[in-house]
């Protein structure tokens, strides 16, 4: 096993999960970024809520993640999330890594990319999932 490569933020707003990703991101920091986020959304098990994603810093993953990113989201999908963001300029790369390994839009949970932050609160907010701003994470 290796030394997790990549970071990330996690808060919860609300019923709102605003996480921050930085970095190359390998197999290690994947399974420790999950652990982290099941413990943190904890409270929101058993009611709605949404998440947002920033992904401006993150600069890609290497391939073993995904099994884990998959399982990962059948976790928060069965675990009450229903709406979902990515934040990130365009970027080519980023898209076919990210949109390949994220689940795509059912009847239950609906994902969504925007290129910028105050696009994505606009949507949360219209899907009924306010967010105290003042604690919104933005790098």
């Amino acid at each position: 096993m290796f030394v997790a490569h990549g970071t990330w933020d996690i808060k919860v707003n609300n019923h709102v999960v605003i996480q921050s990703f930085a970095g190359c991101w390998n197999e290690e920091a994947a399974i420790a970024y999950i652990e982290d986020f099941r413990l943190k959304v904890a409270p929101l098990i058993g009611q709605e809520w949404a998440i947002m994603s920033l992904f401006d810093n993150w600069e890609l993953a290497v391939p073993e993640i995904g099994k884990h990113v998959e399982e990962h989201c059948n976790w928060f999908k069965t675990n009450g999330c229903i709406k979902d963001c990515h934040v990130y300029s365009p970027c080519a790369f980023k898209e076919m890594q990210l949109e390949q390994l994220i689940p795509q839009t059912d009847d239950s949970y609906e994902r969504q990319v925007f290129a910028k932050v105050e696009d994505a609160i606009a949507w949360l907010s219209s899907c009924g999932f306010e967010m105290d701003r003042s604690r919104i994470i933005t790098t």
